[in-house]
């Protein structure tokens, strides 16, 4: 197998589920605009959180909030020989369509934690196991089917930590995301701009004007710009042949990756890895 083999999943044009095997335990460094579940299927996943390490351990799962900027890596047992994890967004678009099903009172207590170790139970299994059906089988998921997984997912969670009904209610609140960290965790995925807006707690016009007004360009211009650096640097350091990075970096077509790779860099991409060597 590759050191990395990831699927993803998406509804209405957001990724929602991924599934995760590696023998890599290099560190990433994330910004998530929604909060995620984890399940351990292999191995163990290790959170740098607040200088603080979190291990979740093999059948386990863990809740990272949204908005929480933290680094990861993998790690497995020889007998394992590879990392899995499942992950599960439990986006705010889909919450706040289920969050009437709970009786969430105003005495309910905030919770600031940012994430959460939570014990399996068999809701949280059958809800892991469905997920894992549609992220194998490469199967979106249409909204409605996604409303009532977000809602089957909250249930679970609330069964296993009646706590979380803390952190649920934060989702009736508009909160807004950190907009240089929201765009560098995620310029490699192709979010519409009107999902990210929504994603970091704007509308589109302000997301577009504070955009501009602290990148100094345009939405569109920058990610193009920023993929096409993360592509140069792949070719440097991980020796990633055009043919293999374009998609890496986010581009669907190779055609218009080499085109304005060319225009940015003045080179063609396979011209410019071919200097490398």
């Amino acid at each position: 197998m590759e050191e990395h083999s990831i699927r993803f999943i998406n509804s209405e044009d957001l990724q929602v589920a991924a599934s995760c095997e590696t023998r890599s335990n290099e560190l990433t460094e994330v910004y998530l605009p929604s909060t995620v579940l984890f399940y351990i299927a292999k191995g163990q996943l290790n959170i740098n959180l607040n200088q603080e390490l979190i291990s979740v351990e093999r059948g386990r799962f863990g809740l990272l909030r949204k908005y929480t900027e933290c680094s990861m890596f993998k790690t497995w047992t020889p007998e394992e020989g590879e990392a899995k994890v499942y992950m599960f967004a439990l986006t705010n678009k889909f919450i706040k369509r289920v969050i009437h099903h709970f009786d969430i009172s105003r005495e309910t207590a905030a919770i600031s934690d940012r994430f959460f170790d939570i014990p399996s139970t068999p809701l949280l299994k059958g809800l892991i196991h469905s997920i894992s059906a549609y992220v194998e089988e490469g199967v979106d998921l249409d909204p409605n089917i996604m409303e009532l997984k977000t809602l089957e997912a909250l249930h679970a969670l609330v069964a296993a930590n009646k706590d979380l009904l803390g952190v649920f209610k934060e989702f009736a609140i508009s909160e807004r995301a950190d907009l240089e960290k929201l765009m560098n965790h995620n310029y490699l995925y192709n979010i519409p701009l009107q999902d990210l807006a929504v994603q970091s707690g704007r509308s589109l016009s302000t997301f577009n004007r504070e955009f501009r007004a602290l990148f100094k360009e345009t939405p569109h211009k920058w990610i193009k710009q920023k993929r096409l650096q993360f592509a140069r640097n792949m070719m440097i350091t991980k020796n990633m042949k055009p043919s293999e990075v374009y998609l890496e970096a986010g581009f669907e077509d190779l055609a218009h990756f080499s085109k304005s790779f060319k225009g940015f860099f003045k080179i063609t991409p396979s011209q410019f890895y071919q200097s490398l060597a």
